[in-house]
């Protein structure tokens, strides 16, 4: 072998060595199906499935919508609603919403995602190399009608998705229509895990879009926001509790892990002995009633329905 042919064969064994490593190393993309369609959303635009199988839900407001369109996700976040969890006993958590644990979803072979673009915008790549990957955003969490019908657009339900609203506009219907006059300013109010932090949920969250509906009045430190714009929720101190007062307060606290959940509950029950909080006029009428987290941030029919619940169960037999 001469020198000139023992370099071009050293060079050719040189370059299927450095392909090789590069095939090793880098992300095998997941091909896009052959069957699918465009659809554009706050990340980019994605190749979507026609008849999407094997969905997952990278946050909670993503699983709710899945469960009110009938679709049952193969993969949900680990931070849900209680009421959420219960509902999918075994379905594989995948970490919390914006710290998905991706081996872990890969496993799963999804031909779907669908997650929040806020808990996304990091990890974007990396998941939809998985899978085709639809992002969405909510600005308040009164917005939740417009997910999800982005939801049923991705899924092709877009015809269950207006049945599924048009039932929830009925029992808004026959609420307002036993509504009394005038009505009762209903106070949303969650007590926080941090010492002596109160918050307070303002008309443009998910339950003060529902009151709203109905036509609920509510106290004036709360009535204020529109679904465009956030925040829909106000921190206050333990001096500022009167601004909490109503003629029905709705309480509640969350935790997106079990030890903030477990905080949280504590500091409601610290709060029910504090002197300020007995001396509010619903505490003293014994019109403070718990109810879930979903109140603040259900965002989905599912959710709207448990919120109606609520309503009925509390608030029209309270004030008739």
């Amino acid at each position: 072998m001469n020198l000139k042919t023992w370099l071009l064969h050293g060079l050719l064994v040189v370059l299927v060595a450095v392909g090789a490593i590069a095939c090793q190393t880098s992300p095998i993309a997941n091909p896009a199906p052959s069957d699918c369609r465009m659809v554009q959303h706050p990340l980019g635009e994605t190749c979507v499935p026609m008849q999407p199988s094997r969905v997952v839900a990278l946050d909670h407001t993503a699983a709710g919508n899945l469960l009110s369109l009938g679709v049952m996700p193969v993969g949900v976040a680990s931070n849900l609603l209680h009421q959420l969890a219960e509902r999918l006993p075994d379905v594989p958590r995948l970490g919390q919403s914006n710290q998905i644990n991706l081996e872990a979803l890969a496993a799963l072979q999804p031909d779907l995602i669908i997650g929040a673009a806020s808990d996304l915008e990091g990890t974007y790549d990396k998941v939809s190399a998985i899978a085709p990957t639809v992002a969405f955003e909510m600005q308040t969490t009164a917005d939740w009608q417009r997910p999800f019908r982005f939801h049923a657009q991705v899924l092709g339900l877009e015809s269950r998705a207006e049945a599924v609203l048009n039932q929830y506009q009925q029992r808004v219907e026959a609420l307002r229509n036993q509504l009394g006059s005038p009505p009762a300013q209903v106070s949303l109010v969650r007590v926080m895990a941090q010492s002596g932090q109160i918050s307070l949920y303002l008309k443009n969250c998910f339950g003060g879009s529902i009151l709203a509906d109905i036509g609920f009045a509510r106290p004036p430190a709360q009535d204020e926001g529109t679904p465009e714009q956030p925040p829909f929720t106000k921190l206050i101190s333990r001096e500022a509790l009167p601004e909490a007062d109503g003629d029905v307060i709705l309480l509640f606290s969350f935790g997106a892990t079990p030890e903030i959940a477990a905080a949280a509950e504590a500091e409601l029950d610290r709060l029910k002995t504090d002197p300020l909080w007995q001396s509010l006029r619903a505490v003293q009428q014994n019109q403070v009633y718990g109810v879930g987290h979903y109140w603040g941030a259900g965002n989905s029919p599912l959710a709207a329905e448990w919120v109606l619940d609520d309503v009925e169960q509390y608030l029209l037999q309270a004030f008739p």
